[in-house]
């Protein structure tokens, strides 16, 4: 099993990887301490955005008409940039913070006589944008959508040098595809290629689901394959509408998706989180329940929430992502009201959507990895009392499972000598009483011991 380079950068807990399965009962029934590293007393847990009730980005305006549900936010050179759709068309806003949004006059389309409005001259159904790192200038954005008629139904871009003039390419990207919802695509840097997260449809059960497609010129893609269905615990009217794909943002082998899933026999739409190592294989940590719900329990109730594309840090420590929503059902028809259709903001911790938590102590181990690095910090809160130590262990390449033996600290990096982690940090570093530094075991192949009591570790950072 690959480990996605444990050890490097930033590690992020969406699963048990990079932890050790450790042994239980030996054959001679000798280890009667619980076994050797066995995790005990720590679970994976996952957290829930605070949806901000203000709409940050309502549509208030006499040109924007029907539903918002689809919506890129990214971040461009210390701009957040927005391009949101609506039933008259594409628009775009921006922000210098992320939370409060304007609508610029961009004199590009007329509107009941006039163009002082934010529409763009272009149109794409599904549109996804994306800043790609690999272009020429003149088509460092990029956009994918939906080509939606009664003889073709196909993955479609367009380019532009500024994120405002568009060019369509000439041919679809990916033919055949039955792609009615928000596509999203981004560059892949490691890989060199061009990766793309669009909808796809069971030929038996006509259930949605997510495919994927990859290309390295962006005018072709491959045939796209499903990499994320709905599973054998879903209700049968339940569909993955919309996928709203990220990178987790900074992380060693991290991927998201919001999932707009939809309830035919409800007319509701929820968002659930899934969670991948390589963007292929995923799971939903949740298993069937929604990680943003709208419904009438929820204290603003809105029948229908989107999943938005992109993250963008919007404080100290503060991630925000963002839903369209409507207080109507996603077949009903729009009856416009004040503050009743916009996007909404979803704040959460820096690398807050999971954790490896504690309630009480808790302790576990992680595989062994070279040591390429002279600090280890820590994105980490702890309760009352709760606290965090780490020692480092000297290990073999290797010895995981029925192999494990049960490793010893190094002198001076055990758990005794480690200075506990109390309270709310983004990025502490470990430290030892003894005074001892990593830098001296650069090189080694250790593993970690963690100890937590009442605490959450969000990330370690190599």
């Amino acid at each position: 099993m690959r480990h996605y380079g444990f050890g490097q950068g930033k590690w992020v807990f969406l699963d048990w990887l990079g932890i050790e399965p450790g042994y239980g009962t030996a054959w001679d029934g000798l280890n009667t301490d619980g076994g050797y590293c066995v995790p005990r007393g720590v679970a994976l847990r996952v957290h829930a955005p605070d949806v901000v009730p203000e709409m940050c980005l309502p549509l208030d305006q006499s040109w924007e008409q029907g539903n918002t549900a689809y919506a890129t936010f990214l971040e461009d050179q210390g701009l957040y940039r927005c391009w949101y759709e609506h039933d008259n068309g594409l628009a775009y806003a921006e922000s210098d913070d992320g939370v409060r949004w304007r609508k610029p006059h961009l004199g590009m389309r007329e509107h009941a006589g006039s163009t002082a409005n934010n529409l763009l001259d272009f149109y794409m159904h599904g549109a996804g944008v994306f800043i790609d790192p690999h272009a020429t200038a003149a088509e460092r954005y990029k956009m994918v959508g939906c080509l939606w008629t009664e003889q073709d139904r196909a993955v479609i871009g367009a380019v532009s040098p500024d994120g405002l003039q568009w060019t369509p390419l000439s041919v679809p990207i990916l033919p055949n595809q039955h792609a009615d919802t928000q596509n999203i695509a981004c560059y892949d840097t490691e890989h060199g290629q061009y990766i793309l997260y669009t909808r796809q449809t069971d030929g038996v059960m006509q259930r949605r689901g997510v495919n994927r497609a990859t290309t390295v010129d962006f005018r072709r893609f491959t045939s796209s394959v499903p990499v994320l269905e709905s599973n054998s615990l879903d209700p049968p009217d339940l569909d993955i509408y919309c996928n709203g794909y990220s990178r987790w943002p900074d992380a060693q082998g991290a991927h998201l998706m919001r999932l707009s899933m939809y309830q035919h026999t409800t007319d509701t739409v929820d968002v659930h989180l899934a969670v991948s190592r390589d963007g292929i294989i995923w799971h939903r940590p949740q298993g069937t329940m929604p990680w943003i719900t709208g419904g009438p329990s929820y204290r603003d109730p809105y029948p229908s929430v989107y999943a938005c594309a992109g993250i963008l840090p919007t404080g100290r420590g503060e991630w925000s992502t963002y839903v369209g929503v409507s207080r109507h059902g996603h077949n009903e028809p729009v009856t416009r009201s004040a503050q009743s259709v916009g996007i909404l903001r979803a704040r959460l911790r820096e690398d807050g959507f999971m954790s490896l938590s504690s309630e009480g102590r808790g302790e576990c181990w992680t595989i062994p990895f070279t040591l390429t690095s002279d600090r280890i910090c820590l994105n980490v809160k702890t309760r009352h009392a709760g606290y965090v130590r780490v020692a480092v262990l000297a290990s073999s390449g290797g010895s995981t499972g029925s192999e494990t033996t049960g490793s010893e600290a190094i002198s001076g990096y055990a758990l005794a000598d480690c200075v506990p982690i109390s309270g709310d940090h983004l990025d502490t570093p470990l430290t030892w009483s003894a005074g001892s530094q990593l830098a001296a075991l650069r090189g080694h192949t250790v593993r970690l011991h963690l100890e937590l009591f009442k605490a959450d570790v969000y990330a370690l950072r190599f």
